[in-house]
This record gives C-alpha cells, sequence and structure tokens, in this order.
C-alpha cells in the first residue's frame, strides 16, 4: 500500500502530465514525448547486483566480472529503449464503456493495435484493487503483419451512483519485454455512458388493465387511445397531440392498443413510504421484470409526460430517465 507521500506525489505528477498533453482524441498514436518510464522493483535488483559486480570487479582486479557487468549494463540500457518502444506508436482506435446499475461496476473498452501484444498492456486506475482489474484480451482478429497486433483491453471501474458518468484519467502501461522497466502513458479520454439506479425492491409489480387509473381511452375504430408517449423521428404526424403541444406541453405521439389489452402502470408517486432513492431503484426493478416477460408499461415521474410503450428501445429511455431525474446533466 502506498504511503500518503507517494500518493500525493503520483497525484501531482498526474495532473502535470494531463495539463501538459490535454484531452485525448480517438483514433490516436502514442508519441514519445508522453510516455514515461522507471525501472521495476526486478529493475532496481538488478542495478543493485550490477554495482556490487563492479564493486567486486574492482577490488579484485577481475577484468572477466567487469566485462560481464558492463555486458549486462547494455542489455539493461537496450531492455529500457525496448520498454519504451513498446508502448511509443501504439494506436488508440475507439473506446466505449456499457451503462451499468449504481453497485455494479462500469465495463470500459479500448480497441488498440500497435507491436505490442494486448496481453502485454495493463489498462488501470491508480485507487482501484488489482481484482476490479481486466487485463488485455486478445482480440479475435489479428493484422497479417506480424509487426502489427489488434486488441481490446478491458477495465471494470465501480460506480456507486446513478447519473452520467465520464470516464476518469487511466494509465496504460507495459514492463514488456524483459521486465526491467514499467513505461506508462496517461489517457483521457472523452467515454461517456449512464449509470441506472440499482435494481432493487421488495413490491410485487403492479398489474393494471389499461382502462384503469385515469388513462386516456377513446374510440378509435378498433382500437383505442391508451396513452401518451414522448415524440420519436419517423412517428406520423397524424398521432401527433397537436393541442397538448400548442399547450406548451412536449411534443406526444398517441398511443393506441385493443381493448383489453394489459399493461402496467410504474407511478413514482405511488410509492409512498419511500425516498427517491429507493423509489426508482423499485422502478427499476419493475421495468426489468415487465421487459423480461415481454409485457408493455407506462413510467410516470413527476414533471415529465408519461412514457408508454415495451421492448428494448423503451427500456433503455426509461433507465435513461431514471438515471437522469432530478440531476442536473454537467456541462461538456
Amino acid at each position: 500500500m502506498a504511503s500518503p507521500l507517494t500518493s500525493t506525489l503520483r497525484m501531482r505528477l498526474r495532473t502535470w502530465a494531463l495539463k501538459r498533453q490535454g484531452k485525448d482524441e480517438l483514433p490516436l498514436r502514442l508519441a514519445a514525448r508522453r510516455v514515461y518510464i522507471l525501472p521495476t522493483p526486478a529493475g532496481w535488483t538488478f542495478a543493485l547486483l550490477l554495482g556490487v559486480m563492479f564493486i567486486a570487479g574492482m577490488n579484485y582486479g577481475n577484468g572477466l566480472a567487469l566485462l560481464f557487468t558492463f555486458w549486462l549494463t547494455g542489455f539493461a540500457l537496450v531492455a529500457m529503449v525496448q520498454t519504451q518502444r513498446s508502448l511509443t506508436g501504439v494506436q488508440l482506435l475507439s473506446a466505449d464503456a456499457a451503462p451499468a446499475h449504481a453497485g455494479d461496476a462500469v465495463s470500459l473498452r479500448v480497441q488498440l493495435e500497435g507491436r505490442t501484444p494486448a496481453a502485454d498492456l495493463h489498462l488501470e486506475q491508480d485507487h482501484l484493487p488489482a481484482s476490479s482489474i481486466a487485463g488485455g484480451v486478445p482480440s479475435p482478429k489479428a493484422t497479417r503483419d506480424a509487426k502489427e497486433v489488434s486488441g481490446v483491453l478491458q477495465l471494470g471501474i465501480p460506480v456507486s451512483r446513478r447519473g452520467s458518468w465520464r470516464a476518469p484519467a487511466l494509465r496504460l502501461s507495459t514492463s514488456a519485454p524483459f521486465g526491467l522497466f514499467r513505461s506508462w502513458t496517461w489517457l483521457h479520454m472523452d467515454v461517456r455512458t449512464l449509470v441506472y439506479p440499482k435494481a432493487a425492491g421488495p413490491r410485487p409489480v403492479p398489474e393494471t388493465l389499461g382502462e384503469h387509473n385515469g388513462s386516456l381511452r377513446h374510440h378509435h375504430g378498433q382500437d383505442e387511445l391508451a396513452w401518451l408517449r414522448d415524440f420519436r423521428e419517423g412517428d406520423s404526424p397524424r398521432q401527433v397531440a397537436w393541442k397538448a403541444y400548442a399547450r406548451g406541453q412536449p411534443l406526444l405521439v398517441r398511443e393506441y392498443e385493443g381493448e383489453g389489452s394489459l399493461r402496467h402502470e410504474f407511478d413514482f408517486d405511488a410509492l409512498t413510504g419511500l425516498d427517491t432513492e429507493e423509489r426508482l431503484s423499485q422502478l427499476t426493478r419493475w421495468i426489468l421484470d415487465a421487459r423480461a416477460r415481454g409485457e408493455q408499461w407506462v413510467l410516470r415521474l413527476p414533471g415529465t409526460p408519461p412514457m408508454a410503450g415495451a421492448g428494448e428501445d423503451h427500456l433503455a429511455r426509461c433507465l435513461a430517465r431514471l438515471a437522469l431525474y432530478g440531476i442536473r446533466e454537467p456541462a461538456p
């Protein structure tokens, strides 16, 4: 475990390095000026051994020992150059992060290409324990040129709070090919995703017929007006609730359904006796269960229009609404 002095020094060096290089825009090829290098513990031991051998050779006038010492010193210098070159020229092609629920880990994936296999590279964050770090995962596709290797690095970053998530500063490092030196560079990539509320709550899923709980129903041929949902690209202008839009409401679209079809009403205000986060967790649990059973549902949150529908797209929109509920999005 690093001492407070070491942690403070490391943090200041990282801040200086990030300020020096600025934000990273992908694709990015790593230049030599941003790659740093220091001996590993094995490298320091090797240097101590060289010092002992040199002193012993000088003391006893042993030319063979001195020759061997100088040869190993040359090898160490070559190893230092090779380790620094393992990162220089590596190209970061893309990076993405999958959404996660609070209490889980965001999976950050970085696609790269270079002379060094992904298995020899390590992506990490200073304060993360080793158990939460996924190392290099070789890509199933590799270029035919033996000098260029494609791969994927994956890192699991624990998250505890819902909302908008942005990748922190990360460190890409390697000690290949000899393990005597460790070269690294700092990555400051603009990778964003959402952290959904934790899916939890003991209350059973409320099941209501479409004509109950104040849903809007009017005859429209064979079908009936069931609810209003947010406008999506491709919707017919005939289905837009223009009167509601004229009153200053967001652009809404009428949804129709057959008589007696079953849907769920997930209402934030109906969850009495729970605080805000507990209500959001319960709503998240409900919509995940409804999606797993292939059912329809309506999500009602204060200050926003009802969200009605079914399927993966509707699930993603509802989870995004729950993740950002009551949170002001940070400036880009």
